[in-house]
């Protein structure tokens, strides 16, 4: 008994000298647990706060550089819409002089506004000519020419062959559009007879297109 009681000693004597020991050699410290996680908190909000700074700071940047893009187009567009301005208004120039340099057709009567081998005009082709006067009055600087054609089959008139009838049929329109008030002046009448077919005259369906008075209105004086 009294050499376990020895033994149990040396042990007891032996762990307070190893402990006595590792407790010089720690080393000490300064800061506590708290301390530190203070610490670590600082340096976060530090690098939280850089970072939002950086992605402010971008962030301006690219609404100043998408500014900038959207002015550039803005500039761009205005700039071809001038263009494609100026470019129509050449084109209506253009239009506007080859229509006053070229003449234009206003109406066609066809065959079936005479009756066939007369010069007399049927009542359906009279609202036709009534707008012609509004279209003839407002050109006032412009001469009217009213052009006769026919087919090639004879009249079956000895004294009328196919140029006077269509000579004839250009006079019955012009003479309702001085009626009207279109000064006499201002209107020529000629008859080609079958001299200008548009189509053949081998068919009844191109002869009809061949009787026909072409009502133009001519360039203006000195642009022919």
């Amino acid at each position: 008994m009294r050499f376990i009681i020895i033994g149990l000693s040396i042990i007891f004597f032996t762990l307070s000298v190893i402990v006595t020991f590792k407790a010089q050699g720690l080393p000490v410290r300064t800061t506590s647990y708290q301390d530190n996680r203070k610490d670590v908190t600082a340096t976060s909000n530090q690098e939280v706060m850089s970072e939002s700074s950086t992605v402010i700071k971008k962030t301006t940047e690219d609404q100043d550089a998408n500014r900038a893009i959207v002015a550039d187009l803005q500039a761009k567009i205005t700039l071809l819409e001038d263009q494609l301005k100026t470019k129509e208004q050449v084109l209506e120039s253009i239009k506007t002089t080859d229509a006053e340099n070229t003449p234009r057709t206003l109406a066609v009567f066809d065959g079936g506004t005479f009756r066939s081998g007369k010069s007399a005009i049927n009542n359906a082709a009279l609202s036709t000519i009534e707008n012609l006067v509004g279209e003839i009055s407002a050109a006032q600087d412009r001469r009217v020419s009213i052009e006769g054609h026919t087919d090639n089959i004879p009249t079956g008139n000895i004294f009328i062959d196919n140029k006077k009838l269509s000579l004839r049929r250009a006079r019955a329109i012009a003479d309702i559009l001085v009626a009207r008030g279109i000064s006499p002046d201002r209107i020529s009448v000629i008859g080609y007879g079958k001299d200008n077919p548009i189509d053949s005259n081998d068919t009844e369906g191109g002869r009809a297109k061949n009787r026909r008075v072409e009502v133009k209105l001519m360039p203006k004086e000195g642009k022919n």
